[in-house]
């Protein structure tokens, strides 16, 4: 009786929550990343809220974005060494968010620390 009183108070989740653990789910498994460079620096632009940092899970749609919004940049697949050598520190000391946009230029922010821990954190082995 105990256990059903507890599930009849659970709320359904909403759509939103439902798209953002989707995306997640596949951010984890593509291992790919890519950002919009030009002349030694990644693109950065401003929202309502701030700063961001725009990356995409395929370099077609960041290509497409870049020829509308930034035609002088040009994708670039970012390392697990340029996040940690150059973008990680700069990101953070910019209060820069970082935020994956799709082919409808929607865009989901996430921590510096979340897109560590999503792309370039090692999986870590665990032994029975």
């Amino acid at each position: 009786m105990r256990i059903m009183n507890k599930f009849t108070q659970l709320q359904p989740i909403s759509r939103e929550l439902i798209i953002k653990i989707s995306i997640l789910k596949t951010m984890m498994y593509c291992g790919v990343l890519w950002g919009l460079y030009h002349q030694g620096g990644w693109a950065i632009r401003s929202d309502q809220e701030g700063y961001i940092f725009p990356f995409w899970l395929n370099s077609v749609q960041a290509f497409r974005y870049a020829k509308i919004h930034w035609p002088n940049y040009t994708p670039k697949r970012i390392t697990p060494k340029d996040f940690e050598d150059a973008l990680l520190p700069t990101l953070t000391r910019l209060n820069v968010t970082p935020a994956l946009f799709n082919s409808s230029s929607k865009k989901f922010k996430l921590s510096t620390q979340q897109m560590k821990h999503f792309f370039f954190s090692q999986p870590q082995v665990v032994m029975a």
